[in-house]
């Protein structure tokens, strides 16, 4: 099983509208894919339609036992999540003072890695020890970042932390792309952020852009993915030719 992480510590990035629609997308090439909702908010778990203020189970489980199997929901035959709830937000706490604190969602995963071909993890808008987890554990780091104009102070952070992670803990860690959300190409600012991203982190930008479309807004409220919701829109185009092209990135 290969973990892509999707990260960005900035909000409002479409980070979980991208993991759902990837997932989605994979699925729909044949793919077993796990989709892991590392944010305490749950948004993930919800656009698939799960009421997370009734969930008994939960990723936060899983890390506490280390053993993913009990705790995983299915949502299409090879489409499954790890779900969430505000419970999880106990993890930096509680966890915190745990030897190896930054792996033990790495060996949550091991109890299900010969199950899926990709697992795909969603976190939350922040440098907590949630996304430090999911940082670690995984193969690629994909960060989604918005055509506007404060985006790409918010990544710095990001990267230097990613960086870090990759000195002490996994050296194989690599930040495999960025792709840019909310595009409008009739904007300056959209171009400026591609430019700005090309010559700060050269190599790492995706060719697929995601464009603004009202589909993409409306899909999740309803509890679908953009395919099940409008397989004809922009957003569904865009989403299934960007998870093809990480898919060659990372040639599975």
């Amino acid at each position: 099983m290969k973990i892509l992480t999707i990260t960005n510590n900035k909000g409002g990035v479409a980070k979980t509208t991208s993991v759902q629609n990837i997932g989605a997308a994979m699925e729909q090439l044949g793919y077993k894919v796990l989709l892991v909702d590392l944010d305490p908010q749950g948004n993930l778990s919800s656009s698939f339609g799960i009421n997370t203020d009734k969930l008994d189970k939960t990723i936060f489980d899983a890390m506490k036992e280390k053993n993913a199997k009990p705790y995983i929901v299915e949502i299409k035959e090879k489409l499954h999540l790890l779900p969430s709830n505000l419970v999880l937000e106990k993890a930096n706490i509680e966890f915190s003072s745990l030897p190896v604190r930054e792996l033990i969602l790495e060996k949550t995963l091991k109890t299900i890695k010969e199950d899926y071909d990709i697992c795909l993890i969603d976190t939350s808008p922040s440098l907590s020890l949630l996304t430090t987890n999911a940082i670690s554990c995984a193969n690629s780091i994909y960060i989604p970042v918005r055509a506007g104009f404060y985006e790409m102070k918010g990544s710095k952070l990001l990267i230097e932390l990613i960086n870090e992670l990759k000195e002490d803990i996994n050296e194989k860690l690599e930040i495999k792309g960025i792709f840019v959300t909310q595009y409008d190409s009739r904007t300056n600012i959209s171009q400026a952020v591609i430019e700005a991203i090309d010559k700060n982190i050269p190599g790492k930008l995706l060719k697929v852009k995601i464009r603004n479309n009202i589909s993409l807004v409306e899909a999740p409220t309803n509890a679908l993915d953009i395919f099940t919701y409008d397989k004809n829109s922009k957003g569904s185009k865009d989403y299934l030719e960007l998870t093809k092209e990480i898919l060659n990135r990372e040639e599975i």
